[in-house]
């Protein structure tokens, strides 16, 4: 990958690398989910008990193409907001709302910064046997 990417395309198909990346972790229940080529979610398939309710599966982390950016959304900081501390600083940045990040651009320092949220994720889930 360049330095830096702009190309909205190319940043897209970074990002779902990094999450079929995940499907394929030993042990472990996520699975892809796609409805059309501009997106693409990891659910964790697994039964389990979350603040008392039964749930069939849980979401993990998804991307979107959109117009202007590509969309990440990172579900471990809905359901454990303490994560958000643990976060890089370029990342941070691109938070709007309490789960979704707009990015615009890619640089190495950024999709590190992805990758250890998403292993960060996985580690607090797998604890929590939602994965």
């Amino acid at each position: 990958m360049p330095k830096s990417v702009g190309d909205l395309d190319a940043i897209h198909h970074s990002l779902k690398t990094l999450l079929l990346e995940l499907e394929t972790v030993s042990g472990s229940t996520l699975q892809g989910r796609s409805v059309s080529n501009l997106d693409f979610d990891l659910w964790s398939v697994r039964d389990v008990v979350i603040d008392g309710r039964d749930r069939r599966e849980l979401f993990f982390a998804g991307i979107r193409r959109q117009k202007a950016c590509v969309a990440f959304y990172y579900f471990p900081l809905y359901v454990l907001p303490s994560l958000a501390t643990s976060l890089g600083t370029s990342l941070t940045k691109l938070l709007k709302g309490k789960t979704c990040f707009h990015l615009k651009a890619l640089d190495d320092d950024l999709l590190v910064q992805i990758r250890e949220a998403l292993n960060l994720g996985i580690t607090n889930y797998r604890e929590r046997g939602w994965v």
